[in-house]
């Protein structure tokens, strides 16, 4: 799920070397570590469909994704002296987490039970789409032809992926809940431009994950649990989510990103729609005809380069988990 972060808004840091050579090795590796995280989150899907498989309900996955990788994210925060934030930003960044990513992983986890995990995560993608139309009808980005363009590809790639389908194979449903969990996101995106740029990014996300983790506290509580009464394995994919898709994806993504810069990190982090598309149809029998597939390239190279020409500041919202 890509965004821009926290780092600076020069593509290298100039702090790794004034030659060539490290700073070459200092962009490989930025790269390298943002495709790990491209590929953590791509699993992301088919390791809830594991949980779920396991008799782990979605209320309680969610609440122990969200809690377990806060608990690892503070640990992290607190290994180094930061700047402890302003009571407000810290407000607003559990809100961010309790209402915005709380409601997108719901409709993205949700949709999970109707329709493919690739369609599922194309579907997320278009989120992009959505923040650059509401920034050029706000007056915050230029409507260029370039970006025009890449906003018109984007949606006939969309339509290509959902009318290439078999008649009767895309259930209504989990078309509009992955949709819906992109708008979410992208109202995430929006609303976290006005989260103070000097917030530590691993703060912000720690305070996200934990506002998220107390939303779905409440859920399972008014729901009559929580109800943790699956076994091991149930256990296993449910921590695996919370670490591998969650804590490793976001670190390796702002670890990354100190190395090559926010933008230049988006755009690598697009391997994820691919490497799931990839993961569903090699190892799990998902099923994308050739229409479906060239919709598919459509969308991920509208995001591309709806990237590549961002206006936005880079820094202003975090790597949501």
């Amino acid at each position: 799920m890509i965004d821009s972060s926290d780092a600076p808004s020069c593509p290298i840091r100039n702090e790794v070397s004034s030659s060539s050579g490290p700073v070459v090795h200092g962009q490989a590796r930025g790269v390298a570590l943002c495709i790990v995280s491209a590929l953590s989150f791509a699993v992301l899907p088919f390791v809830a469909n594991a949980a779920y498989d396991a008799g782990v309900a979605l209320p309680e996955l969610l609440l122990l994704r969200f809690a377990i990788a806060a608990a690892v994210l503070w640990l992290l925060v607190l290994r180094k002296p930061r700047p402890a934030p302003r009571l407000r930003t810290s407000a607003a960044g559990l809100a961010m987490g309790a209402i915005g990513y709380a409601t997108q992983s719901a409709l993205y986890f949700a949709a999970l039970a109707y329709i493919q995990p690739s369609l599922d995560t194309l579907l997320l993608y278009t989120f992009p789409v959505i923040v650059f139309t509401v920034t050029v009808l706000r007056g915050r980005e230029r409507a260029t032809v370039l970006r025009l363009g890449a906003l018109a590809l984007a949606v006939a790639g969309v339509a290509a992926v959902l009318l290439g389908s078999d008649a009767g194979s895309l259930d209504p449903l989990g078309v509009a809940l992955g949709l819906g969990s992109a708008v979410a996101y992208a109202a995430y995106i929006l609303v976290g431009d006005a989260i103070d740029p000097a917030l530590d990014r691993l703060t912000l996300t720690a305070l996200v994950c934990t506002g998220a983790a107390v939303t779905y506290a409440v859920v399972t509580v008014v729901r009559g649990g929580p109800d943790f009464g699956f076994d091991s394995v149930g256990w296993v994919w449910a921590v695996t989510l919370a670490l591998v898709s969650t804590v490793v994806a976001v670190g390796t993504f702002f670890a990354g990103m100190r190395l090559i810069g926010a933008s230049t990190a988006s755009i690598v982090s697009c391997v994820e729609p691919v490497a799931t598309v990839l993961i569903g149809v090699s190892l799990y029998g998902d099923s994308l005809g050739p229409v479906q597939l060239a919709g598919a390239g459509a969308v991920v190279t509208a995001v591309v380069l709806l990237q590549i020409r961002s206006g936005r500041k880079a820094g202003s919202v975090t790597r949501a988990p």
